[in-house]
C-alpha cells in the first residue's frame, strides 16, 4: 500500500512557478514520490510534452496510477456536452500511453435555470457513453464526489446504478463529502462496493476557511491526519473490504505545499 501524490496538490506553486508536467515529475524526484496522478489540465502543449514525461516516468520508474480529465455535462448545448464527452474519450489514448488505465471524471454542476433532473439526464448520457467506448480500451473511470450534482454518496450511487458500466466506479474523495455536509465514513458505507480508485484529502472546520459547505460551514485543507477526516479509519475499513486500488493525495492546504504533502506522506507510513 504506497500513497501517491496528485499533480493538483502544488496548483498554487504551478501557477506561480510557471511549472509544467516536467517540473512537477522533478519535484516528486527529489521527494523520493514514485506514484503520481497526471491531470489533464496542466499540459502546456501535450503533444511536445508528452514523450518527454513517457521517457522521464521510464527513467524514473515512476508509476502514473490515474489520469484526470476536467470534464463538464451540465450544459444546455448538445455541442458543449458533446465536447465534454469528446474531452474524456480523447484522454483514452494518452492514459495508455502514461501506462495507466484509471481516469478520474467529474459530472459538472449546477448554474443557472438547470434542473437536477435536467443535469442528471445529461450527466448519466455522457458517462454512459464515455464508459461504453472505455470498455474496449480497458480504461476504468472514476467519477469523483464534487460539487451539488455528485457530491454525496447516494448522488454517486444514483449516476452509477443508471449507468449500468462495469467500467465506471467511484472516485472517493475523503474530503469533499464535507462540503455537502456528509460525513466520509456515512459515504464509505454507501459507496464501498463500487470503489474503483480513491482521493485521500483532509480539511478542518475553519472560520475564514475557503471551501465552503452547502449549509455554511467553513472549511480548510490541511496535511492528511490533522483535520477532521477520520483517514485512518477509512484506510483501514478499505483494506478490509479488500480494497486494492490507488490511493491518491490531493493536498489542498495554505502554506508550504511542498511540507503539507511531506507531512501527508508520513502520517499515511505511519498508518500502513
Amino acid at each position: 500500500m504506497e500513497l501517491s501524490l496528485s499533480m493538483w496538490s502544488v496548483h498554487r506553486t504551478v501557477r506561480e512557478k510557471d511549472w509544467t508536467v516536467m517540473n512537477f515529475l522533478s519535484f516528486c524526484t527529489e521527494e523520493e514520490i514514485k506514484h503520481v496522478e497526471l491531470l489533464d489540465v496542466f499540459w502546456k502543449d501535450v503533444e511536445l510534452e508528452l514523450p518527454q514525461v513517457i521517457s522521464y516516468i521510464q527513467e524514473h520508474k515512476i508509476t502514473v496510477v490515474s489520469y484526470a480529465v476536467a470534464n463538464d455535462f451540465v450544459n444546455e448545448s448538445a455541442q458543449e456536452r458533446s465536447a465534454a464527452l469528446t474531452r474524456i474519450t480523447e484522454a483514452y489514448p494518452i492514459a495508455k500511453a502514461l501506462g495507466t488505465t484509471i481516469i478520474r471524471v467529474f459530472s459538472g454542476d449546477l448554474s443557472g435555470n438547470i434542473t437536477y433532473e435536467m443535469a442528471l439526464n445529461w450527466i448519466v448520457d455522457g458517462l454512459s457513453e464515455a464508459a461504453r467506448q472505455a470498455e474496449p480500451c480497458g480504461i476504468l473511470l472514476g467519477l469523483e464526489n464534487h460539487g451539488k450534482l455528485a457530491g454525496s454518496g447516494v448522488q454517486i450511487q444514483t449516476i452509477i446504478d443508471r449507468i449500468g458500466s462495469a467500467n465506471l466506479r467511484s472516485t472517493f474523495d475523503t474530503g469533499n463529502f464535507l462540503l455537502v455536509d456528509e460525513h466520509p465514513t456515512q459515504a464509505l458505507a454507501v459507496l464501498l462496493p463500487v470503489i474503483g480508485h480513491v482521493h485521500l484529502k483532509d480539511f478542518y472546520l475553519e472560520p475564514n476557511g475557503r471551501y465552503k459547505s452547502l449549509s455554511g460551514k467553513a472549511y480548510e485543507g490541511i496535511a492528511l491526519g490533522s483535520g477532521d477526516v477520520e483517514i485512518k479509519k477509512i484506510v483501514d475499513r478499505l483494506l478490509e473490504y479488500g480494497y486494492q486500488g490507488a490511493y491518491v493525495l490531493e493536498y489542498e492546504g495554505v502554506g508550504s505545499e511542498a511540507q503539507g504533502i511531506r507531512d501527508s506522506f508520513t502520517y499515511f507510513n505511519s498508518i500502513k
